[in-house]
């Protein structure tokens, strides 16, 4: 039977070798119906599973089925008999496209580990593990690559060790073009242990408003109250002023309202009262800072102003104890028998 096998494996018809093409085209069906399988119990494990084994399973599909197929591809070559400049440089190219496919691998699963870290960063108090995993992904893929590369030169002979030692003037150079680069990762180390903002805060940076979505290595993603996405260094924001909305312990509400001119001073006196005494047993409403005065004449109105601050700084529960103490204040003058004043004019007729 071996015998058999390798006469067809061997079998040349005109100088062609019929036997290693047929034997190329079937380690090739091979790999592809490897990859078939392959992916299809990746697929399932992923729909199956949950947690780390289910995320990392989808991640590893595609790198793992292209690994299959470069490696039926490279046994398919190797069988023939090429000469040594071929079979030296199909090496090269097979050596590249492996260790692209390694870094992939590797990629892929920090992803799904820094997937799994998010899901546990989500369940825990502290924001500061949310702005810590996005910066430990980025820095173990620029760790991967640099490794990836270094071993990728060694094997194919180049004198890495040399190449580094060499890089005096050069590596200076670089630096001096780089320095723009480096001081935002410097700035991002500042922002990491100074802690101006977190991921999730309401910051304004050089006129930017919005919430902040991702701090990276060199800048800081900003999502705006239109929706739209700002990118800004980090350098940028360090050399800026920084106001962080969400580290106010409650929000500043001013209201201006205004009565008719028909009001008596007594109405007036009873209105400021109620309204002072209902804001300050609100519980939401941080009694020690309740300002509610008589302001002034307005061209149509007795003006009114209220200043007080709900202990609150989610804008949706701002909003909506606003709306219930604006409804409050309103049957606080209706029951008093007053009127809300609107612009209007008086024409007074002499005969």
């Amino acid at each position: 039977m071996t015998d058999i096998l390798t006469e067809a494996y061997n079998y040349a018809a005109g100088g062609i070798p019929l036997g290693r093409i047929v034997t190329s085209l079937i380690i090739i069906l091979i790999a592809f119906v490897l990859r078939t399988i392959l992916r299809s119990i990746l697929k399932n494990t992923g729909e199956k599973k949950f947690g780390f084994v289910a995320a990392l399973a989808r991640d590893l599909i595609k790198p793992m089925a292209f690994m299959v197929i470069i490696l039926g591809v490279y046994l398919s070559i190797i069988i023939h008999s090429l000469s040594p400049s071929v079979i030296d440089w199909i090496q090269k190219v097979f050596l590249f496209l492996l260790t692209v496919n390694v870094l992939w691998l590797l990629m892929r699963t920090i992803d799904a580990v820094a997937e799994q870290m998010t899901s546990v960063a989500d369940a825990t108090e502290s924001r500061m593990d949310d702005q810590l995993v996005p910066i430990l992904r980025k820095l173990a893929k620029f760790i991967l690559v640099a490794i990836g590369i270094i071993f990728y030169m060694q094997s194919n002979g180049y004198p890495v060790s040399g190449i580094l030692a060499g890089m005096g003037i050069g590596g200076l150079a670089m630096a001096l073009a780089a320095q723009d680069s480096i001081s935002g990762i410097f700035a991002s180390v500042v922002i990491f242990l100074d802690k101006p903002f977190m991921v999730g805060d309401f910051v304004e940076v050089n006129g930017v408003n919005g919430t902040v979505e991702e701090i990276g290595i060199r800048s800081t993603r900003i999502r705006t109250v239109e929706k739209t996405l700002v990118t800004l260094p980090n350098k940028e924001i360090m050399d800026s002023n920084i106001n962080n909305y969400s580290k106010r312990p409650m929000r500043r509400t001013a209201t201006t309202i205004g009565v008719t001119y028909d009001t008596t001073p007594e109405k007036m006196k009873e209105l400021l009262k109620q309204l002072r005494l209902m804001l300050k047993e609100y519980a939401k409403v941080d009694n020690d800072n309740v300002y509610v005065n008589f302001t002034g004449f307005g061209d149509s109105s007795l003006d009114i102003d209220m200043k007080y601050f709900i202990m609150t700084v989610d804008y949706r529960k701002w909003l909506d104890t606003k709306e219930d103490i604006n409804l409050r204040v309103m049957q606080i003058v209706y029951d008093l028998g007053l009127d809300f004043a609107f612009p209007s004019t008086t024409v007074y007729l002499e005969k």
